[in-house]
């Protein structure tokens, strides 16, 4: 009679040709290899995540940054602005 620990007897069968070939419970090794792939999975996923949102944050900036760059051509000189040109001083003679 088989306990609840017992497991018994290794189950053997035969391959033919005289070879006998245990029967060999695999769930540790199954359960190890799942493991070890979802570590790698969730590793590639999280550098994916990284790598797309810092392109996400580099296009926002580069957006950013064309918008303060006035490219209409208006020079604010001519408008008069104080600060906006320097006073030019006539050179001194000597």
């Amino acid at each position: 009679m088989l306990g609840a620990g017992d497991r018994g007897a290794p189950r053997a069968r035969w391959l033919g040709t005289g070879l006998l070939v245990e029967e060999v419970d695999n769930t540790v090794t199954l359960i190890i290899l799942a493991v070890v792939g979802g570590v790698i999975g969730l590793l590639i996923f999280i550098l994916l995540v990284k790598k797309f949102i810092a392109f996400i944050i580099k296009k926002t900036q580069e957006k950013k940054k064309e918008c303060l760059v006035s490219s209409s051509g208006n020079d604010n000189t001519e408008n008069g602005l104080p600060g906006s040109k320097a006073e030019e001083k006539p050179p001194t003679k000597v």
